[in-house]
């Protein structure tokens, strides 16, 4: 890591030196000589500015180890990444922020002597001067806002590229006049260098668009995970608290229902989650049986084809078991599912014959239609539709886009108990 204190421009030479134990000034020695090696120690540095993360590399081994000490669940709520102090990025202007002002004079006062050094010992002429400065500043303008976590990366790389344009037409205007320059294969080589230079100026705005690419999809990852786990809670926790209110008076079933409602828990908590081996119809046929003995009601099941395992399915046959719950606790009977299995899609109806409610009044806090059916299939890409109506009753209409053949499609089976 590059620690913030102590350094005299982006912290990788005290970095370096903190992590092979040795002198610092050593580093910056290396570091200068190399660099006059073809820019080999400026290469390696501006690699490891890009690339190693801002922090204290003494407090971050100690957080680590406090942390392979500790349990997973242990920390609660606790962000398990690193702290804001441990393994950041900074972006070019905030480590021309933080270095010491002396040292930032010291290096512009080395790099216009070698500038001059250079310009003089190449034999160029004056005229180029301005063309490569302003080059030089389009690039620079564009990295300065490289890792900056407060955008603007748009902005500067526009501003970049404008500067390079600018640098390319006073060349041309340059090599427009008689004497050097004038020969049609500079301004190609130059107009090749611009393209270059272009390239080399939009890698930060490439960077932050990934960047907040990766961001985003860990939100949506995070937020599925969240409603998955809020989903299975109220499948599976609160479903059971009803149960042992029901049975409050059965001390062997309380016990029976608390006990496997802790084994599945620990189960989905601590094991890794993974695809299950249930087909569409033995999936329908196991979920409703279960439902028939934790309720005490009949449901009639039909299936008609046969879909393979998969997270589509899984999250589909996990919404029935929620949805034929919801009809045998709030529906009248009877009760029906019906599954048809096609080549790309599986479509299932649950059915109950109650009073019906309206859809549009359901709370917000009201988990068990919103995440357990409804958000489930759409996370997974399916739809839903409910249809309820007074007297008629209540429908939830699932269906679920599938991938890859079925096996055993086209053969109906009926089971009613």
């Amino acid at each position: 890591m590059r620690p913030k204190r102590g350094r005299m421009l982006c912290g990788v030479c005290r970095g370096v030196a903190l992590h092979l134990g040795i002198p610092v000034w050593l580093v910056r020695l290396v570091f200068l000589v190399s660099t006059c090696f073809f820019g080999a120690g400026a290469a390696a540095y501006l690699f490891l500015w890009l690339f190693v993360p801002v922090g204290d590399p003494v407090a971050a081994a100690a957080a680590q180890t406090r942390t392979v000490a500790q349990s997973p669940l242990s920390r609660g709520n606790a962000a398990s990444g690193p702290s804001p102090d441990h393994g950041t990025s900074e972006s070019l202007g905030e480590a021309l922020r933080r270095a010491p002002k002396p040292a930032l004079v010291a290096l512009a006062g080395m790099g216009s002597i070698a500038v001059a050094v250079l310009l003089s010992l190449g034999g160029v002429e004056s005229r180029l001067i301005l063309p490569v400065l302003l080059a030089l500043a389009g690039i620079g303008a564009a990295w300065l806002q490289y890792n900056a976590k407060d955008g603007g990366q748009l902005w500067s790389m526009l501003g970049s590229v404008t500067l390079l344009f600018v640098a390319y037409a006073v060349f041309v205007m340059n090599a427009a006049v008689p004497g050097w320059g004038a020969s049609p294969r500079q301004i190609i080589l130059a107009g090749f260098l611009l393209l270059v230079a272009v390239c080399f100026a939009i890698v930060p705005w490439i960077s932050s668009l990934i960047r907040d690419l990766g961001t985003e999809r860990a939100l949506k990852e995070r937020e599925e995970e969240r409603a998955d786990m809020t989903a299975h809670l109220h499948d599976g926790v609160l479903q059971t608290l009803a149960l042992i209110q029901l049975h409050s008076e059965e001390p062997a079933t309380v016990f029976a229902l608390a006990r496997q409602q802790e084994r599945e828990l620990r189960e989905w908590l601590y094991q890794e989650r993974t695809t299950t081996d249930r087909s569409v119809s033995a999936g329908i046929k196991d979920i409703a049986a279960r439902v028939e003995d934790e309720h005490g009601k009949p449901i009639e099941v039909v299936t008609v084809g046969d879909a393979r395992p998969s997270a589509q399915t899984d999250a589909l046959l996990d919404a029935t078991g929620q949805a034929l719950v919801n009809a045998v606790t709030h529906g009248g009977e009877p009760v029906s599912v019906y599954c048809e299995a096609g080549p790309s899609k599986v479509e299932v109806f649950v059915r109950d014959h109650g009073d019906g409610f309206d859809v549009n009044t359901i709370p917000e806090g009201r988990l068990g239609i919103r995440e357990s059916i409804i958000g489930r299939v759409r996370r997974r890409g399916g739809t839903v539709e409910i249809v309820s109506r007074p007297g008629w009753g209540t429908e939830v209409r699932m269906h679920m886009p599938i991938a890859g053949d079925p096996h055993g499609g086209g053969t109906g089976t009926h089971a009613s108990e």
